[in-house]
């Protein structure tokens, strides 16, 4: 395993981010998966630089690599003041932005970015903490594409929920919704949205978003859905995205 020590301050978060983009290259993962483990690896080492010691005694920070088979494995350990994920509550996403609370985003990327995120404390080697990126795994043969077309309204927002609902209640767990032929939607699409997501999430499925019109995104721009959907820009890349904890 290849590593790296660093002191925990602020100032080491430019070479973590070097030194974790050179491995995930090497391990051969993508640009967009490599993204996505320098941001995790960016909200790991801030709570630890700014959580697990003292600022005018910051201890050390190690980070480590290795590839096992399609396995991008990364380990981050401290010997700072012990942390329980548990005792994080989990963020607020779908309250509108002026009334969330501050604070679990750090956490929330990490297990949303990673396949897989361990945290472990041991009396001599203090916090690990372990997590996984898969490296090259196919798109998921399970998705439901259902094509969304015209206004997504209160008139036509529960015949939406409905007919999503009968696919869930056929078995389905992961849904993409393709709207690149809807031309307006309102609070009530956008709560007849939220209602599909909660529903599937319940379910340990998913809700995806694609080929939103200008117009459409404009709408989640302005109330701040886009912080709660994970919306593409192609089908290629929902359907990839699906099941692996990306945005």
């Amino acid at each position: 395993m290849d590593t790296i020590t660093l002191t925990a301050d602020l100032d080491a978060l430019a070479k973590i981010s070097a030194f974790v983009t050179e491995a995930a290259e090497l391990c051969g993962l993508d640009e967009r998966a490599t993204w996505q483990v320098q941001l995790a690896i960016d909200e790991a080492a801030t709570n630890v630089i700014q959580h697990a010691y003292d600022p005018e005694k910051p201890g050390d920070i190690t980070l480590g690599w290795v590839c096992k088979g399609n396995r991008f494995v990364i380990t981050l350990r401290d010997t700072g003041r012990r942390f329980d994920p548990g005792s994080v509550p989990p963020p607020d996403i779908s309250s509108p932005l002026e009334e969330r609370q501050v604070g679990g985003l750090g956490l929330y990327l990490i297990t949303r970015l990673m396949d897989e995120a361990r945290f472990d404390f041991h009396p001599q080697d203090g916090n690990v903490l372990t997590m996984v990126k898969y490296i090259g795994v196919s798109p998921r043969d399970d998705v439901v594409l259902m094509p969304i077309t015209g206004r997504v309204d209160a008139v036509t927002a529960p015949h939406l929920n409905k007919t999503v609902h009968a696919q869930i209640g056929a078995g389905a767990r992961f849904v993409l919704l393709d709207l690149s032929e809807v031309t307006f939607l309102s609070s009530s699409g956008l709560r007849s949205l939220l209602l599909i997501r909660k529903e599937l999430m319940t379910l340990g499925g998913e809700l995806r978003l694609v080929g939103l019109q200008p117009q459409v995104h404009e709408v989640f721009v302005l109330t701040g859905f886009t912080q709660v959907f994970a919306i593409h820009a192609t089908t290629d890349d929902a359907r990839s995205s699906f099941g692996l904890g990306r945005a």
